[in-house]
Parts: C-alpha cells; sequence; structure tokens
C-alpha cells in the first residue's frame, strides 16, 4: 500500500457520515444559477467553455473540469482569491514547477467518499501553500493555495483570465507509473498522477446535488453516471476492480468469461458486470453503445462506427490499455 493510500486509510472514519463539501474558493454564484459570474470563458468568450465535457472548440475537445472566475483582485489586477480543500482528505501530489503542466502549479488531494477513493485537482496557482507538504491530510476548508494563471505555455494565461481549474477525478490504475515511461521516456515525474491516468466527473454537477441532497451517498451518485458503452475484456483481474470494488456487480454462476466494463463517454468507468460468456466477440470488444449520448459527450472519441459495427478507436485502445495494465 502506498504512503498515501495508507494516509488514505485513517480516513475511513470521516467518510461514513453523509458526503460534505463546501466549494474551492469563494465564488459560490453557480449556487444561485449566476452561470456567467461562476464560469471563466476561453479566449473565445463562450460561456460553456469553462464548463466540464465537451465544450471547447465547438464541442470538438473535452475539458476534464470546470474554471472558476476570480473574485477578488489586487491594484496590479492579479488574482487575490484562496483556494481551499472541498473535502477532508490526503495531499497527495503537488506540482509547484508550472513549466511542467499546463496545468502549471497544482494540488491533488486523495478522499474516501462513502468508502469511494476519488481526488480533487486545483490547478493554474498563483502559489502553493507554503506549509503543504505530500501524505498531510488536510480537513475541508484548508488552504491550498491562491488563485492564478500559471501553465507551461508561452503565451501564458493572460490576467483577466485567472481562474482555478477544479477536478473531481479517479485514478484509472495505480501501475500507471511503470506503464508511462516506455511510451514517453521524457515524461514529467508524476508517477501515478499524471493527467492520462485521471478520469473525473462533472465537478459542477456534483457540487450543487450534494448542496441540493444532504444524504447524497457518493457511490450512488457515480453508478448513476450515464453509461455511454461497454466494452468486454478478458477475465484477467486488473486495478479498477481493487479501486473500486463497488462497481463489481454480482458475478454469475460459474467461471468468469469476461468483465463487461460500462464507462461514461470519456472513459470514467461506473459499473463492471462479470460475464459467463462473451457472446462469442473477440476480446477486447465494444459490446453496447449508447447513440445518444456519444453524439452528445464523444468528443474523446473512444469508440468509433465503422462497416463492421463499433469498436474502440486508437484513443480508446489506449484508455483501454491504461485501465487495465497489470506488470
Amino acid at each position: 500500500m502506498t504512503a498515501v493510500r495508507l494516509a488514505m486509510a485513517c480516513l475511513a472514519p470521516l467518510s461514513v457520515s453523509a458526503l460534505d463539501l463546501g466549494w474551492p474558493t469563494d465564488n459560490t454564484a453557480l449556487r444561485r444559477g449566476e452561470l456567467a459570474a461562476f464560469y471563466q470563458p476561453t479566449a473565445d468568450g463562450s460561456l460553456r467553455s469553462g464548463m466540464f465535457g465537451c465544450v471547447r472548440r465547438g464541442g470538438q475537445r473535452f475539458h476534464e473540469g470546470i474554471d472558476i472566475r476570480c473574485l477578488r483582485r489586487d491594484k496590479h489586477g492579479e488574482p487575490l482569491d484562496e483556494v481551499r480543500a472541498v473535502a477532508d482528505g490526503v495531499v497527495a501530489f503537488i506540482n509547484a514547477k508550472p513549466g511542467l503542466s499546463n496545468y502549471g502549479r497544482y494540488v491533488l488531494l486523495a478522499h474516501r467518499w462513502d468508502g469511494v477513493e476519488v481526488y480533487t485537482l486545483y490547478a493554474h496557482l498563483a502559489e502553493v501553500a507554503a506549509e503543504l507538504q505530500p501524505r498531510q491530510t488536510v480537513l475541508k476548508g484548508q488552504r491550498l493555495g491562491r488563485l492564478g494563471r500559471s501553465t507551461n505555455t508561452r503565451e501564458g494565461i493572460p490576467r483577466e483570465r485567472a481562474h482555478l481549474h477544479f477536478e473531481v477525478c479517479f485514478l484509472l490504475n495505480t501501475h500507471f507509473h511503470l506503464w508511462y515511461p516506455r511510451r514517453d521516456p521524457k515524461a514529467p515525474p508524476f508517477g501515478n498522477f499524471n493527467g492520462k491516468n485521471l478520469c473525473g466527473l462533472d465537478p459542477a454537477a456534483l457540487l450543487l446535488a450534494a448542496g441540493a441532497d444532504p444524504k447524497l451517498n457518493f457511490a450512488q451518485y457515480v453508478a448513476r453516471q450515464t453509461i455511454a458503452f461497454t466494452v468486454l475484456v478478458p477475465p484477467k483481474p486488473f486495478p479498477w476492480l481493487k479501486l473500486h470494488p463497488e462497481q463489481i456487480q454480482p458475478a454469475p454462476d460459474g467461471a468468469v468469461a469476461a468483465y463487461e466494463i460500462g464507462a461514461t463517454a470519456w472513459g470514467l468507468p461506473v459499473a463492471v458486470w462479470p460475464r459467463s460468456d462473451t457472446g462469442g466477440r473477440r476480446l477486447p470488444s465494444v459490446a453496447r453503445v449508447d447513440g445518444a449520448e456519444l453524439a452528445q459527450q464523444g468528443c474523446r472519441g473512444l469508440v468509433q462506427r465503422g462497416k463492421r459495427g463499433w469498436s474502440l478507436s486508437e484513443q480508446g485502445r489506449e484508455w483501454l490499455e491504461i485501465l487495465t495494465y497489470t506488470p
């Protein structure tokens, strides 16, 4: 067990009550339905571009989180907003070198909500709180840093568009740190916390749902996410099964011939069914699709339709390789 996961185990007693979420900054305009006061658009000015999902480049590019507007600035126009932990957790990772990532300076916290291992990410920080250290336990509302505009691009983020990029995400594979260096020997030293190994859900929708329902159960909330496609994979155990036993459905009688993974259009697994037969399909293969959902949120292009039906695209094959990799 890693040091972060060991520290997370100590949080178990804190997660048995109802999900208790705060807001990552003082900007809570979303709660009042004031979208223009909450979301920070990209340079194209589209309010939608600051939201989660297929919202960039006319719906052709996926945005993993939400961008939250700055509320307060100093006399030079630089942001002053504090960034805070939305829940009790453990510091999983800190990147204090903006040149290493287009997220700039960022903090990743690990949580256990209703028994589910989940992470929150706070990016583009102007500064990280000096006292913050990896594996440190943090409490809801604790200061993590200051909202900013740090990134690794030459042009940077303009002062007027300073914002917090915020994600609620899941670790796809605990062995990613072994898999990825073979693909990219020059990869930044982020270990398992590379963006390719993180996949999330809409943070804004979760914040609103948690505010509306004090008894919201996070495991059930994840299970209600729309499944856009399922893929059958060989019955060999893979890390996700151990990370998220809450997603595994009852096993059939007899031997398991395959696992059927149900995922959102952008690749977040939300249910796994052990199957007693493959229906004659070669593994891995796409088993079921929701065409309407893919039409709305399928800009990551994980599955594609051809003359012989649906199949994983090149991006989809990489996604599945990351998800199921076992050394």
